[in-house]
């Protein structure tokens, strides 16, 4: 036992003492005969790294390899290659898997931005419930499984935890796409961004509802579902008009899947808000309603070449605004993104 850092560190013994791995001979790193800058493994590390080296090379399966694979994951979450080594283990040696969650779960606790871990934990899952046999339920059916609900369960802390956690959102829009669970999504989104609005996380996870996980490049949206999606945006617009994220979901999809309804149904919305007493200070103070009306009057002018220059002009007076009062620390960019107009 010893003091480190002011907490009290029990040391195990030595492994070339017990009983267990005296049948091993372990197999060191080679780093070759001049290593120019070698890491600083601790004793401990290296040793369990010789041992498990030994057991890898003859492919061997143990509960004991089982055990010292998660005792260097503790150590080293980022060591890619004893991951899939404890996946190999887990499935010949079938061990359970609600306890391999268990002991998944204890790790993305000290290391919840680890990526090995999320997908060690998705080889879990469809272990425990085969994606092709939930998808022969009903959504509700499936969301209520105790499998899903429990994964449903520990994103819902992750995120609480973190809501901006890159891996958790990842993890979760897989877990939405393999069980295709878009309409408790959806709910799951709106709520996010009722209490938070600002949480660009839950905008960007929208988008990928309400695209249902495919390829923007392939996808066609329905009339009804764009109208939605402008209706909710510019209401959330209300809530904070100088946040970013609201206005970069909108212009970006129908920049990308309805450019014509930038100046049908988003610009007369968000003219009003901006002629609106009460809100026509936030409005026209913020970069975003004038950058968004930069890209509308653009998109208009490709449509209708009848008014093309007048709608340019408006749009470079536009990035003037931008230039001198609105956003002067990108004045350069605003009068770059003038000259392309």
């Amino acid at each position: 036992m010893r003091i480190e850092d002011g907490e009290t560190v029990v040391e195990s013994l030595s492994m070339a003492l017990q009983d267990e791995w005296k049948d091993v001979e372990p197999i060191e790193q080679d780093d070759g005969k001049s290593p120019m800058c070698p890491i600083a493994y601790t004793d401990e590390y290296r040793e369990m790294m010789g041992y498990l080296r030994a057991v890898m090379a003859v492919g061997e399966i143990s509960k004991r390899a089982l055990e010292l694979t998660g005792r260097v994951i503790e150590i080293n979450p980022g060591h890619y290659t004893v991951w899939v080594y404890r996946k190999r283990l887990i499935e010949e040696l079938q061990t359970a898997a609600e306890e391999e969650l268990d002991w998944v779960s204890s790790i993305s606790e000290k290391y919840p931005k680890n990526y090995q871990l999320w997908h060690h934990r998705e080889s879990i899952v469809v272990r425990l419930w085969s994606p092709q046999e939930a998808l022969q339920v009903t959504e509700d059916q499936r969301v209520t499984n105790p499998v899903v609900q429990r994964e449903l369960q520990f994103l819902s802390r992750a995120i609480d935890e973190d809501s901006k956690n890159f891996h958790a959102w990842s993890y979760r829009q897989w877990l939405v796409n393999k069980y295709q669970l878009w309409d408790q999504e959806i709910a799951f989104v709106n709520t996010m961004i009722s209490q938070d609005v600002r949480n660009n996380s839950a905008w960007n996870q929208r988008y990928f509802v309400v695209l249902k996980g495919c390829d923007p490049a392939s996808v066609q949206l329905d009339d009804q579902v764009v109208l939605n999606e402008i209706a909710f945006t510019v209401e959330n617009i209300k809530f904070a008009p100088n946040n970013e994220s609201p206005w970069s979901y909108i212009t970006g999809m129908l920049l990308r899947h309805d450019k014509t309804r930038l100046f049908t149904e988003l610009l007369p919305r968000i003219k009003a808000l901006a002629g609106d007493d009460g809100y026509k200070l936030a409005m026209i103070s913020t970069p975003f309603y004038w950058s968004a009306l930069v890209d509308i009057y653009e998109q208009q002018a490709k449509a209708q070449p009848e008014s093309k220059e007048q709608l340019l002009a408006e749009a470079r007076s536009f990035c003037n605004r931008l230039a001198t009062e609105v956003d002067i620390m990108h004045a350069r960019y605003w009068r770059y993104r003038k000259s392309t107009l």
